[in-house]
């Protein structure tokens, strides 16, 4: 989704990482450092099964997730590319269905605690 998303956000602040490197344990350990402990690391699915078109998943993402409002709200004056948004968010929906209605995301789980 990012990806998709990327072309139409406007540039990250100076120092921001992006935020698919969340999916990457090193990175996620740097960014830790040695302010936590006893760290687990595991990847898992999530079945999104929500949603019974691809433009109901463009919508929902569009109005309830943050990272998709602010590339929308980056295209506040530029109807043209929020409607070509609309419709590469809509086909990612179609591309990764898996038999209408389900795909499965993977997502990295990380559990620590925090260092006295």
């Amino acid at each position: 989704m990012f990806a998709v998303m990327k072309p139409y956000a406007a540039p990250p602040p100076p120092g921001a990482s992006p935020p698919p490197l969340w999916g990457d344990p090193a990175h996620v350990a740097r960014l830790l450092g040695d302010r936590v402990t006893d760290v687990e690391v595991r990847r898992a699915t999530v079945r999104v099964d929500h949603f019974n078109t691809a433009e109901e998943f463009r919508d929902y993402f569009k109005a309830n997730y943050g990272p998709t409002i602010a590339v929308y709200r980056n295209l506040a004056d530029q109807p043209e590319r929020a409607a070509e948004l609309d419709e590469a968010l809509a086909e990612l929906a179609r591309r990764d269905d898996l038999g209408w209605g389900a795909m499965d995301w993977e997502y990295l789980l990380v559990t620590a605690r925090r260092a006295e």
